[in-house]
């Protein structure tokens, strides 16, 4: 648990440093890091929001597969109905939106994209199911609360990042070029855009979410280092791509970052207060 706060708060002063450079060089900083669409830049926009909606999809998959049945009566059969079908549907709209941004790329149309989405959201949250129905119900049931917080931490997430944008109206960076005023981002705009904050920076950051599970399931540390790592580096890479598109500044990516690890740790704080285990008789256990 240490080592984990240690690296969270290493993780969050990184950001702020980068909020603080870009708040004063944002304008420079896309200058000098702009080069237009490539295969980075584009790789980005296509898997930068992954992490989140997959995290969902799979603790969607492990919540479905541990609701307690109750007593038998008809009423507890239809609760369990009913919350097996809020996890089925949230667990195939967010492995739909992991495709979303592949499928406005290539496809001719609005309707289209939508109906590939919904496509490949159903086929993988199916593979996510026949999967877990394969795992011994002890070890999802370990893995409830974490499963829980993921999908409260990413609906907080997402509606942060589509209110705030919709409020601040920051324009990007390639909208400046074309003639929209620049706004320090600290500032709301009438510009109409989307710029801040970054919500493939917030979503990337769902690699966070995974992390309880290396200690739930006892993982050696040696992988933990490892993965650690290497999401860091899927990270960093999705946040400079971010700026070189021309689609972010520096300041909407940091922020992004700073606000999705802030409401990881806090629902991770608030969900293992007491442990990993969700308590027998609980709330969780009788109603989710």
């Amino acid at each position: 648990m240490r080592n984990g706060i240690i690296a969270f708060v290493c993780a969050l002063a990184a950001a702020f440093v980068l909020l603080g450079i870009g708040s004063v060089y944002d304008v420079q900083a896309a200058e000098i890091l702009f080069t237009g669409d490539g295969v980075v830049t584009v790789g980005a926009e296509i898997f930068g929001k992954m992490p989140l909606f997959l995290a969902v999809g799979i603790a969607c998959a492990t919540a479905f597969y541990t609701v307690s049945r109750g007593d038998g009566s008809k009423g507890a059969k239809v609760r369990v109905t009913i919350v097996k079908a809020v996890y089925l549907l949230g667990g195939v709209a967010s492995c739909a939106f992991m495709f979303m941004d592949l499928f406005d790329l290539v496809a001719s149309g609005k309707l289209m994209s939508l109906a590939l989405c919904a496509l490949s959201g159903a086929a993988v949250f199916t593979l996510l199911t026949f999967i877990f129905a394969r795992i011994s119900a002890q070890k999802l049931h370990a893995c409830k609360k974490w499963a829980l917080a993921v999908i409260v931490a990413a609906v907080v997430i997402v509606c942060l990042t589509e209110l705030v944008k919709q409020v601040w109206g920051r324009a990007r960076p390639f909208e400046v070029k074309e003639g929209a005023n620049f706004t320090p981002w600290y500032k709301p705009s009438d510009a109409g855009g989307e710029s801040f904050f970054s919500g493939h920076a917030a979503c990337c950051m769902g690699l966070l979410a995974f992390a309880p599970l290396f200690r739930i399931n006892n993982v050696e540390p040696i992988y933990r280092v490892m993965y650690f790592v290497l999401s860091v580096v899927f990270i960093c890479a999705v946040l400079l791509a971010r700026i070189m598109c021309g689609a972010h500044y520096l300041t909407d990516v940091a922020f992004g970052a700073i606000i999705s690890m802030i409401v990881i740790f806090v629902v991770g704080v608030a969900a293992f207060r007491n442990g990993y285990e969700v308590k027998p008789g609980g709330f969780i256990e009788k109603y989710l």
